[in-house]
């Protein structure tokens, strides 16, 4: 069943998606998107003739988006069996006797508590850390700090948030404060795959250094037509 007959379903019944199965939903989308840039990276790669150092930095990418994948895989998991605990009504309930009271010397359900979700967060957080860690600089290829399609890891990091946004009001995080993969690695994401500034006409100052802040790879080669300006200029 896609998403849009299940949504079609509930709205048939009047029954509404929980804050955790939107979250999944969000996540899912967001795995699926991955593909994208990953292909793109890689026919990059394949394409480009580049240094072992500059192929380097690519396949570096790369694994950390492996990584971020694996990691949202893991919260996705989790997430399921919380969504399918919570659409049974499954929370640590003990087998009855014949007169419906609990009969806590048997092994109970599942209980549907913290430890549940804090599995979902940690994953959530990892994979958010090793994507940030996918376009860090580096000082010989700062042009590579970018997404190959910003619109589709702009759609990532909106579905991360959305997420993330649902999992702490549905089960609040305590944690979040002290983790490295959280709200403000997402803040940063969002600077990183913001679309460059369209070119309407002749562009003002202020939109040449909008364009050149937003794009790494137009910053290095600003920098580098600056510095050799500069050099031809104490030559002559």
């Amino acid at each position: 069943m896609s998403g849009r007959e299940e949504s079609a379903t509930r709205e048939e019944t009047g029954e509404e998606a929980t804050p955790a199965r939107r979250a999944a939903v969000a996540l899912i989308a967001a795995h699926r998107l991955l593909g994208r840039e990953a292909r793109a990276l890689a026919d990059g790669e394949k394409s480009a003739s580049s240094s072992k150092d500059r192929a380097a930095t690519v396949r570096r990418k790369q694994a950390l988006l492996g990584d971020t994948c694996r990691y949202l895989s893991g919260a996705v998991s989790f997430l399921a069996s919380v969504v399918g605990l919570q659409e049974l009504g499954v929370d640590g309930q003990s087998p009855q006797d014949a007169s419906g009271e609990p009969c806590t010397s048997l092994p109970a359900l599942e209980d549907l508590g913290s430890d549940l979700f804090s599995l979902v967060f940690e994953e959530l957080h990892k994979a958010i850390g090793a994507l940030r860690k996918v376009y860090v600089p580096t000082l010989k290829h700062p042009d590579l700090a970018f997404p190959e399609d910003r619109a589709v890891m702009a759609e990532v990091v909106a579905h991360l948030r959305t997420g993330l946004a649902l999992l702490e009001s549905a089960h609040g995080d305590e944690e979040a404060e002290e983790e490295s993969g959280g709200p403000g690695a997402l803040d940063e994401l969002e600077q990183i795959c913001a679309p460059l500034p369209c070119l309407h006409g002749e562009m003002s100052d202020e939109a040449v250094i909008a364009r050149v802040l937003n794009s790494p790879r137009l910053a290095a080669k600003t920098t580098m037509a600056l510095r050799l300006q500069k050099r031809g200029a104490t030559l002559a």
